[in-house]
């Protein structure tokens, strides 16, 4: 066996111990583990679902994330007339008080609003007869343990739903902003409204003389539906659900709208994420194989020239003996 046979020969057999492998080495498509659960179209006051001289649209829903990784999210919308030509598009937005997480850990829930105005900028007047939705997902590493919900209740007044209760820091830094989320579903689970509310949270800790929400302390907070009952559409509400995130004070503007984060304290109890950005990926199972393989068959190709080049000599050494 020459040694372009045996080159070729462990090309071959790299690849053939490879193949088995590369099929199992997962791909991931983020987009593919947020899916929209429900969503739905309102006007901030007027009858539904859309009123000619009334008020600017919203799209009001839900994602989850099915995956296993946090993700970072974003919702663009397409509106169209009657004649299915686009009039507008809409995304999220900080610009207002925000209305989504801006981190969506594995099996968890968030809710989002997408502001679509009913004026061209033009100052022309827009009629929405239906929309599309697209969502796009990113990979997201810098998160922290930092909410717990205490207590919640519930009452209407004036036409408005209000909510009250309390929210513990369980983290071990000191939050400087904070958003209450609260997603409101009908009868059949689908979301009809969302509303946020909260901003920087500037209270000095006499003690430590720390700015922020301290850790082990509780604080309180409201949200409310605010004039939504044209139209019947409070009666529309049978639940709600609320969830919590917060901020660094460097992400805030003056004027106190959130600049999207870097990073994020989360509802509920989970490992600091930042050390993970940090260890060096693992090196695939694949690589490891192909290398084992390839020096196998280098050891073999040396073993079998040798035995070849003592065969040469033996055989040299008869042909001389025989002389």
């Amino acid at each position: 066996m020459n040694m372009k046979t045996l080159i070729l020969v462990a090309v071959l057999l790299v690849s053939a111990v490879s193949m088995p492998f590369v099929g199992f080495v997962p791909k991931a498509r983020a987009d593919e583990d947020v899916r929209i659960l429900s969503h739905t179209i309102y006007q901030d006051y007027g009858f539904p679902p859309f009123s000619t001289d009334k008020g600017d649209y919203q799209v009001a829903g839900e994602v989850q994330n099915a995956g296993t990784q946090a993700l970072h999210f974003n919702v663009t919308a397409d509106f169209y007339n009657s004649n299915n030509e686009i009039i507008g598009r809409g995304f999220l937005s900080d610009s207002a008080a925000p209305s989504y997480l801006h981190v969506l850990q594995p099996g968890k829930k968030s809710p989002f609003v997408i502001f679509f105005s009913r004026f061209t900028e033009a100052g022309d007047f827009r009629l929405v007869d239906h929309y599309d939705l697209k969502l796009t997902t990113s990979t997201a590493n810098l998160y922290q343990s930092g909410f717990e919900i205490v207590s919640q209740s519930s009452h209407e007044a004036g036409g408005s739903l209000f909510i009250e209760g309390e929210i513990r820091n369980i983290g071990t830094e000191y939050i400087d902003g904070l958003m209450v989320f609260a997603t409101f579903y009908n009868a059949t689970g689908e979301v009809v409204a969302v509303t946020s509310e909260g901003g920087g949270y500037t209270l000095v800790d006499e003690s430590t003389g720390e700015r922020g929400f301290p850790p082990n302390k509780t604080a309180s907070f409201f949200a409310k539906l605010e004039a939504f009952n044209y139209g019947g559409r409070l009666q529309r509400v049978d639940r709600y659900e609320l969830t919590v995130e917060g901020y660094d004070y460097s992400l805030w503007t003056a004027d106190g709208q959130l600049i999207s984060p870097e990073t994020v304290y989360v509802l509920g109890s989970v490992q600091k994420q930042e050390e993970e950005t940090l260890k060096q990926p693992e090196t695939p199972l694949v690589l490891y194989v192909a290398i084992v393989t390839l020096i196998a068959v280098l050891l073999i190709a040396t073993l079998l020239l040798v035995r070849k080049r003592i065969i040469r000599k033996r055989d040299k050494m008869n042909s001389l003996s025989s002389v």
